[in-house]
Protein backbone atom coordinates (compact mmCIF):
# COMPACT_ATOMS: atom_id res chain seq x y z
CA UNK A 1 0.00 0.00 0.00
CA UNK A 2 1.31 3.42 -0.89
CA UNK A 3 2.08 6.05 1.74
CA UNK A 4 -0.72 8.33 0.55
CA UNK A 5 -3.30 5.54 0.68
CA UNK A 6 -2.23 4.62 4.21
CA UNK A 7 -2.48 8.19 5.48
CA UNK A 8 -5.91 8.74 3.90
CA UNK A 9 -7.22 5.43 5.23
CA UNK A 10 -5.92 6.22 8.73
CA UNK A 11 -7.49 9.70 8.77
CA UNK A 12 -10.78 8.38 7.46
CA UNK A 13 -10.91 5.41 9.83
CA UNK A 14 -10.05 7.49 12.91
CA UNK A 15 -12.74 10.06 12.05
CA UNK A 16 -15.33 7.36 11.42
CA UNK A 17 -14.35 5.58 14.65
CA UNK A 18 -14.78 8.78 16.69
CA UNK A 19 -18.18 9.52 15.13
CA UNK A 20 -19.38 5.94 15.63
CA UNK A 21 -18.42 5.97 19.29
CA UNK A 22 -19.96 9.41 19.90
CA UNK A 23 -23.26 8.23 18.36
CA UNK A 24 -23.42 5.30 20.75
CA UNK A 25 -22.67 7.19 23.96
CA UNK A 26 -25.94 7.99 25.70
CA UNK A 27 -25.78 11.68 26.38
CA UNK A 28 -27.93 14.63 25.43
CA UNK A 29 -25.04 17.05 24.81
CA UNK A 30 -24.11 17.86 21.23
CA UNK A 31 -20.92 16.45 19.76
CA UNK A 32 -19.56 19.99 19.53
CA UNK A 33 -19.69 20.21 23.31
CA UNK A 34 -17.48 17.16 23.72
CA UNK A 35 -15.05 18.35 21.04
CA UNK A 36 -14.79 21.75 22.73
CA UNK A 37 -14.24 20.18 26.15
CA UNK A 38 -11.62 17.86 24.65
CA UNK A 39 -9.85 20.87 23.15
CA UNK A 40 -9.92 22.73 26.46
CA UNK A 41 -8.70 19.61 28.24
CA UNK A 42 -5.74 19.46 25.86
CA UNK A 43 -5.04 23.17 25.46
CA UNK A 44 -5.94 24.53 28.88
CA UNK A 45 -7.54 27.98 29.21
CA UNK A 46 -8.07 29.28 25.68
CA UNK A 47 -9.53 32.32 23.93
CA UNK A 48 -12.78 31.74 22.08
CA UNK A 49 -11.11 32.78 18.81
CA UNK A 50 -8.35 30.18 19.27
CA UNK A 51 -10.88 27.52 20.25
CA UNK A 52 -12.91 28.32 17.12
CA UNK A 53 -9.80 28.03 14.95
CA UNK A 54 -8.80 24.75 16.62
CA UNK A 55 -12.32 23.37 16.03
CA UNK A 56 -12.56 24.79 12.50
CA UNK A 57 -15.76 26.71 13.14
CA UNK A 58 -16.56 30.40 12.94
CA UNK A 59 -15.99 32.58 15.96
CA UNK A 60 -19.73 33.39 16.28
CA UNK A 61 -20.50 29.65 16.26
CA UNK A 62 -17.95 29.01 19.00
CA UNK A 63 -19.14 32.02 20.99
CA UNK A 64 -22.68 30.60 20.95
CA UNK A 65 -21.41 27.16 22.02
CA UNK A 66 -19.26 28.61 24.81
CA UNK A 67 -22.20 30.69 26.11
CA UNK A 68 -24.40 27.59 26.20
CA UNK A 69 -21.68 25.55 27.92
CA UNK A 70 -21.18 28.40 30.40
CA UNK A 71 -24.92 28.42 31.20
CA UNK A 72 -24.73 24.65 31.76
CA UNK A 73 -21.80 25.11 34.13
CA UNK A 74 -19.36 23.19 31.92
CA UNK A 75 -16.96 26.09 31.29
CA UNK A 76 -16.05 29.37 32.90
CA UNK A 77 -14.41 32.53 31.70
CA UNK A 78 -11.65 34.60 33.23
CA UNK A 79 -9.81 37.70 32.03
CA UNK A 80 -6.88 37.03 29.73
CA UNK A 81 -3.82 38.26 31.65
CA UNK A 82 -2.16 39.19 28.33
CA UNK A 83 -5.11 41.22 27.01
CA UNK A 84 -7.64 42.79 29.34
CA UNK A 85 -10.20 43.03 26.51
CA UNK A 86 -10.21 39.26 25.98
CA UNK A 87 -11.19 36.33 28.16
CA UNK A 88 -10.02 32.77 28.49
CA UNK A 89 -12.40 29.82 28.59
CA UNK A 90 -11.62 26.83 30.80
CA UNK A 91 -13.32 23.66 31.96
CA UNK A 92 -15.12 23.85 35.30
CA UNK A 93 -15.13 20.98 37.78
CA UNK A 94 -18.62 20.06 36.54
CA UNK A 95 -17.43 20.17 32.93
CA UNK A 96 -14.50 17.91 33.73
CA UNK A 97 -16.80 15.50 35.58
CA UNK A 98 -19.19 15.28 32.61
CA UNK A 99 -16.32 15.02 30.13
CA UNK A 100 -14.80 12.13 32.08
CA UNK A 101 -18.23 10.46 32.22
CA UNK A 102 -18.49 10.81 28.43
CA UNK A 103 -15.05 9.22 28.00
CA UNK A 104 -15.92 6.44 30.43
CA UNK A 105 -19.08 5.66 28.47
CA UNK A 106 -17.06 5.69 25.25
CA UNK A 107 -14.69 3.13 26.75
CA UNK A 108 -17.64 0.98 27.84
CA UNK A 109 -19.16 1.16 24.35
CA UNK A 110 -15.91 0.13 22.65
CA UNK A 111 -14.71 -2.44 25.19
CA UNK A 112 -16.39 -5.49 23.59
CA UNK A 113 -14.88 -4.71 20.18
CA UNK A 114 -11.42 -4.12 21.68
CA UNK A 115 -11.64 -7.37 23.62
CA UNK A 116 -12.32 -9.31 20.42
CA UNK A 117 -8.98 -8.13 19.02
CA UNK A 118 -5.90 -10.21 19.61
CA UNK A 119 -3.36 -9.01 22.17
CA UNK A 120 -0.97 -8.29 19.30
CA UNK A 121 -3.57 -6.14 17.51
CA UNK A 122 -4.38 -4.24 20.73
CA UNK A 123 -0.66 -3.64 21.16
CA UNK A 124 -0.35 -2.44 17.56
CA UNK A 125 -3.25 0.00 18.03
CA UNK A 126 -1.70 1.22 21.27
CA UNK A 127 1.53 1.91 19.45
CA UNK A 128 -0.39 3.61 16.63
CA UNK A 129 -2.01 5.92 19.20
CA UNK A 130 1.44 6.82 20.54
CA UNK A 131 2.68 7.54 17.02
CA UNK A 132 -0.33 9.70 16.20
CA UNK A 133 0.20 11.69 19.41
CA UNK A 134 3.84 12.19 18.44
CA UNK A 135 2.85 13.30 14.93
CA UNK A 136 0.55 15.90 16.47
CA UNK A 137 3.59 17.48 18.10
CA UNK A 138 5.19 18.13 14.72
CA UNK A 139 5.20 21.83 13.73
CA UNK A 140 3.20 21.18 10.54
CA UNK A 141 0.31 19.74 12.57
CA UNK A 142 0.26 22.10 15.55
Amino acid sequence: MQFTDSVIRLMSASSRFNRAVARRVENSAAAGTWRALAALDELGPTRVSDLAEWQRVSQPTMTTLVRRMEQEGLVGRMPDPEDGRASLVSITDEGRLQFEAFRSQALDVTRPAWERLSAADRSTLGRAAELLAALLEEPELR
